[in-house]
């Protein structure tokens, strides 16, 4: 179990989950090639990169070119009336020395991990960006969810930096549309299921 603190009614709604993944019944988002999100995209595999300007950090993952904005520029977020749920949510922040701290509002319902809770539109997150150590980038986050959240919870993310001797590491895009065999369909069931999935040798043979 995650070290969350969850109201009641997300409490028994992450053990219905876990319950029905024990019996082999799941479906992820992911499954249908939405972007992971924040918070999740914290938590997502694949390469990652940072780019620092005057004005906007921008933190960027592999996984589906997914890439958050972080206006340091002194602005605040968008009026109640402009605001509206957005897959990366809306995200400002400033730099304490070499400290960044981001504050990020506006994301969409989702959950944290497979395994892990949901969380409402409600959710926002602080953050706190550090270099630990020459290849480490260390970030520690605080959710905030009144719905899905008894208290405010803590979680502590690290980011290793690849040796790249010969310059061969790139950020690339991808979409899980691309295969065929990716596309997923939910079963009646609640769980997943490939649809059309072919293996296909290089002459074109089945």
């Amino acid at each position: 179990m995650p070290t969350a603190k969850l109201t009641p009614a997300y409490e028994k709604r992450l053990r219905d989950k876990l319950e029905a993944i024990s019996k082999g019944i799941e479906f992820d988002p992911l499954s249908n090639c939405e972007p992971a999100g924040m918070p999740r995209w914290m938590a997502e595999p694949f390469l990652r990169e940072w780019v620092v300007t005057p004005q906007q950090t921008y933190l960027i993952t592999e996984q589906q070119n997914e890439i958050r904005r972080v206006y340091t520029d002194g602005r605040g977020h968008p009026s109640a009336e402009d605001a509206y749920p957005l897959w990366e949510g809306d995200s400002i922040g400033f730099w304490d020395g070499d400290k960044l701290v981001i504050h990020t509002s506006q994301m969409r319902a989702g959950q944290y991990q497979r395994t892990q809770p949901y969380y409402t539109e409600q959710v926002e997150t602080v953050e706190i960006w550090h270099k630990s150590a020459p290849d480490t980038m260390s970030v520690d986050i605080w959710a905030y969810d009144p719905p899905a959240l008894a208290e405010p919870w803590y979680t502590k993310q690290v980011y290793k930096k690849l040796s790249n001797p010969d310059n061969s590491l790139r950020i690339r895009y991808w979409d899980c549309g691309e295969n065929q065999n990716n596309t997923v369909t939910k079963t009646d069931q609640g769980s997943s299921d490939f649809s059309h999935f072919t293996f296909t040798d290089k002459a074109g043979k089945k």
